[in-house]
């Protein structure tokens, strides 16, 4: 479980940082009656949990299709909470009865995992349960190509419908950092073959040919159904960050090209808690707030001779990406 992440098929390899509890396993002890509340994973992964020994663990888990159903009999059994709190449900603190839940109509399911089994949940699937004794397990996240519309999925749920307090849930991982590695990638792919792919540049039906024949065989997984969803992923999030970007440069803020991450981890907006991978605003009379260009005058009051977007991944890196991509979901 230690290197599932890294394994030919999982895109969590092109994150190129460790992340506890998401790359890099976590350990859960149990005793009786501990419980784990109803939630669903971070970025809606994939999970992978192990029992390695004791008593056994009571799992309840409820399907995608019958998210919306969970929502609504969780917050007809609590209002009170929910109106108090709307984001509860993100929290990882609130447990239900499943039997009211299946009353409430929604697909409710059952396991009971032993020791030396595994049992995996899908994307954006509820699950919670309890314990029935001392036991020792491990967990660990994954993403297969078929992640990718929830993970784009669970970026519009955390982002785009704001609340006082911001972002509805924090990253953690930047989305846009995944999906321009994944994008960088393929044009590795590209690289490698490039004296291929050279010798067929007069002809180009040979050459559509060519790179879709060393794409197939080099991507470890069907290119056909990854590559135009990469490519439009990409594209909103490519559409989204040059919006803001020429937005900024019309209210003449500074910019400043080739700035890095240490870690490889991008920061988190002090806004949306979004993780921007392409660029951030730093304001110098407050350098810990740190936000995404969308939110680069919500941090503070200061004016914009206060501020500065640091630029990671330069307009024309952006745009070459996403005609790469293009270009090899063309010849699919």
């Amino acid at each position: 479980m230690n290197t599932l992440h890294q394994k030919p098929q999982s895109l969590l390899k092109e994150i190129q940082c460790e992340i506890q509890g998401v790359t890099k396993p976590w350990v859960y002890l149990g005793s009786l009656f501990t419980s784990f509340c109803w939630h669903t994973e971070d970025h809606y992964l994939y999970s992978l949990n192990y029992m390695h020994k004791g008593h056994g663990k009571t799992w309840y888990g409820v399907p995608s299709s019958n998210k919306e159903k969970f929502d609504l009999a969780m917050k007809s059994f609590m209002p009170k909470r929910f109106r108090k709190n709307p984001e509860l449900l993100y929290q990882l603190i609130t447990l239900l009865n499943p039997f009211y839940c299946q009353d409430e109509g929604v697909r409710v399911y059952h396991t009971v995992q032993k020791a030396g089994e595994f049992v995996v949940t899908f994307p954006n699937a509820y699950h919670g349960g309890f314990s029935h004794g001392l036991n020792c397990a491990e967990a660990v996240n994954f993403a297969l190509p078929e992640w990718l519309p929830w993970g784009a999925k669970a970026m519009q749920d955390y982002h785009e419908k704001m609340t006082r307090k911001g972002g509805k849930r924090p990253d953690v991982f930047a989305h846009d950092q995944l999906l321009y590695h994944l994008g960088a990638m393929l044009s590795k792919i590209v690289l490698r073959n490039r004296d291929k792919i050279a010798s067929k540049q007069r002809d180009p039906k040979l050459l559509n040919s060519c790179i879709k024949e060393v794409v197939c065989d080099e991507l470890p997984f069907d290119p056909k159904a990854f590559v135009p969803r990469l490519l439009q992923d990409f594209s909103k999030s490519a559409k989204h960050e040059l919006h803001y970007r020429k937005w900024l440069e019309g209210v003449k803020m500074t910019s400043n090209e080739g700035m890095s991450y240490s870690n490889a981890k991008p920061p988190q907006c002090w806004v949306c808690k979004n993780m921007p991978y392409f660029s951030h605003v730093q304001c110098k009379n407050h350098p810990e707030r740190m936000t995404c260009p969308q939110h680069a005058f919500a941090q503070c009051d200061c004016g914009v001779d206060c501020k500065g977007l640091a630029v990671v991944v330069s307009k024309y890196g952006i745009q070459s990406m996403q005609n790469l991509i293009q270009s090899i979901t063309k010849t699919l």
